[in-house]
């Protein structure tokens, strides 16, 4: 019974040691991932946002020393470059590019003592491209025919689209309005197949990534012309054309009749030319 009570003793004693060791362990461990602090943006806690018009900038500071800086893109190590500049904690990207949105981390490696070369602390950074959108300004389509809006977007991560138009919300395919993908970007199109004149309006394409702080929209206004519309120009002209026939006509059918009469007043008995018997007549009589 003794060395039972023992035993659990021991195992008791191990179990406590365990936590304890695991509790300096996690201490530890925050304080050193808390060694870094990175200038990310100001209304995020691990992104930064690229902007065309100037130099991405990341910056993680530390306070340890004997220790540099090593930076990495998904996995890969950077090094200088002419676009690429790395000046230890620091790492500007100039006329950064769609290209150079993804998963950055900073890596702070011991310089000194027993754990020279081993990573001390790091942290994450995801840089993203804040979506941009663009749409027509008018689309115009005729009653009963397809209607298709197509929203150009640019952004990374891939944004995601919702159209909107009225009161209505449009963020998947419903039963007469079909969300499809366009330029590689799910439900950047929206179509419909046959336009009734309801759905005249502004369509509004939005666009936001995971930050959901950087939203871009655009709205395109969208006419439904009459299907019978296109008739209407034609039977225009086809009446134009009967009037014009019908104004020939009556003018050719008094220009003939003018010319008739004047025909039957030239070969009038009155103003036929008779022959002259009178001298023949004169002759004969001696």
């Amino acid at each position: 019974m003794i060395i039972s009570i023992r035993k659990m003793e021991s195992v008791l004693k191990c179990f406590l040691l365990s936590v304890l060791f695991l509790g300096f362990t996690n201490i530890f461990s925050i304080a050193a991932a808390n060694s870094i602090t990175v200038n990310y943006d100001p209304d995020s806690t691990k992104y930064k946002t690229i902007d065309f018009k100037s130099p991405l900038e990341i910056q993680c500071n530390t306070t340890e020393s004997d220790t540099r800086m090593e930076w990495y893109k998904n996995d890969t190590k950077l090094t200088s470059t002419s676009r690429i500049k790395i000046e230890d904690n620091r790492l500007v990207i100039e006329k950064p590019e769609v290209e150079d949105a993804g998963n950055y981390t900073c890596k702070l490696i011991h310089t000194k003592g027993p754990g020279n070369g081993t990573v001390s602390s790091s942290a994450d950074i995801r840089v993203v491209v804040k979506p941009q959108v663009g749409t027509q300004k008018d689309v115009t389509v005729v009653e009963g025919e397809k209607l298709k809006l197509e929203c150009a977007v640019i952004g990374s991560p891939t944004p995601t689209i919702v159209w909107k138009f009225g009161n209505n919300t449009y963020n998947q395919s419903t039963e007469r309005v079909q969300l499809v993908e366009y330029g590689g970007v799910p439900n950047a199109a929206l179509i419909i197949n046959e336009a009734t004149m309801d759905d005249r309006g502004n369509y509004v394409c939005s666009a936001s990534t995971e930050t959901e702080s950087d939203i871009s929209t655009s709205t395109v206004y969208v006419r439904v012309k009459d299907k019978l519309a296109a008739l209407w120009p034609f039977l225009g002209i086809c009446a134009e054309v009967f009037v014009l026939c019908a104004i020939i006509l009556i003018y050719e059918k008094k220009r003939n009749k003018t010319e008739l009469e004047e025909s039957d007043t030239d070969n009038s008995p009155e103003t036929k030319n008779t022959p002259d018997h009178g001298k023949d007549s004169v002759r004969q009589r001696k």
